[in-house]
């Protein structure tokens, strides 16, 4: 067992919910639920400062939906959004994912530095293909939206820094040129950005979701895909049952396969909320505790997808376990929009790559994972086939 699921499963037992000096962590499964379905008590910290950051530094912005707490504005929003978000989309994304993963690979004769070239490309290739908004400078964009992403989804509390409002600004300015774009040349039901301006939303709240969508969804794969490279890499019973699937041709199983060994080494160890009120959490139990307002609390779903309460042999990869022992995606009304998305796109890069023979690292440095500095984000890792 890994030395940070030793401290998770000692905490469960012996201290689940603490709170200390304005911060708290949550462990089980069940008061993880707790804090996730409580948006009217537990509210996301970045609301005000995505909507500033969506909006520019000098005006107001519209909110996005990972950031909205009120219940109706929040539905109304993922209407709209869902509308040009289908999930019949989902085979689309699968065909972007599948033909890049298989021209890179085939290029790389054997040999590919898989985050750079591989993880991070295809999610780029989607923002382009799918959502229709053009990338100039992909060097730059990632850079920015790696930075915008861990503003706003790491640990609170979120300060406005000048280096943050810039990377936003790469962010905007991209965005605008694709509505520019759009408005001169439509693409009418091809793309999400054509199904937005073709409906009549306004240009302020296209530029939201586009960001929101994107802030969302390209860091975040680019952990899990890194994150699901290195444990399949590190344990050979997860390498063999996500090959055996892929070679089957069985791409349910594949997912089934790929989140399992995400659960072994997540994305983000919970989410983060603020307590908008003093409240009790578990009450009714030995373990309740009083939450006082305005405490920071973490709702550690890394914890809860390991919690033995709920999750069956929690220790054990087990591909086709029941959904309910998922936090991949959030939990509760800020569940990702976008998860059946992320599915396909990562099934669909990793399938051809599991399909090469004798894949493993490479020798050296180069074939372990190196995150950028001073984060968790993959940089780099380096591997070799047949």
């Amino acid at each position: 067992m890994p030395k940070s699921q030793i401290l998770l499963w000692l905490g469960r037992m012996l201290m689940p919910i603490s709170s200390f000096f304005g911060r708290a962590s949550v462990l089980l499964h069940d008061d993880v639920e707790e804090v996730l379905t409580r948006n009217d008590i537990f509210v996301v910290p970045f609301d005000v400062e995505m909507a500033r950051l969506n909006g520019g530094a000098t005006e107001s912005g519209t909110p996005f939906i990972l950031g909205m707490d009120n219940k109706q504005a929040h539905d109304n929003q993922l209407k709209t959004v869902m509308a040009a978000f289908r999930y019949s989309d989902a085979a689309c994304i699968a065909k972007i994912a599948a033909d890049n993963a298989q021209f890179v690979i085939e290029r790389s004769k054997g040999r590919l530095e898989a985050i750079g070239q591989l993880i991070t490309r295809i999610p780029l290739e989607i923002c382009i293909e799918y959502l229709g908004v053009e990338i100039p400078d992909r060097a730059t964009f990632t850079n920015a939206v790696i930075v915008v992403g861990g503003h706003l989804f790491g640990k609170p509390p979120i300060d406005r820094q000048p280096f943050v409002d810039d990377m936003a600004g790469i962010l905007r300015k991209v965005v605008d040129q694709a509505i520019d774009k759009e408005r001169a040349d439509p693409s009418g039901d091809r793309t999400v950005i054509g199904r937005l301006m073709a409906k009549g939303v306004d240009v302020f709240d296209v530029r939201a979701m586009l960001m929101g969508l994107i802030v969302g969804f390209v860091p975040t794969n680019m952990l899990a895909g890194g994150n699901m490279l290195e444990i399949l890499l590190n344990r050979e019973g997860f390498f063999d049952a996500a090959r055996a699937a892929a070679l089957a041709g069985d791409d349910i199983l594949l997912s089934c396969c790929l989140f399992e060994a995400l659960r072994f080494m997540p994305v983000y160890p919970g989410q983060y909320r603020r307590c908008a009120v003093d409240y009790t959490l578990a009450e009714g139990t030995l373990r309740a505790r009083r939450i006082r307002k305005d405490t920071w609390v973490l709702a550690c779903t890394e914890s809860a997808m390991f919690d033995g309460r709920k999750v069956r042999r929690p220790f054990d990869f087990m591909p086709g376990r029941p959904a309910s022992d998922y936090m991949h995606f959030g939990f509760g009304m800020h569940w990702c929009v976008g998860a059946f998305i992320a599915r396909a796109q990562l099934v669909n890069t990793f399938k051809p790559l599991l399909l090469r023979q004798d894949l493993r690292r490479a020798n050296g440095p180069e074939g372990q994972l190196k995150r950028r500095a001073g984060s968790a984000f993959p940089e780099s890792l380096v591997v070799q086939f047949k």
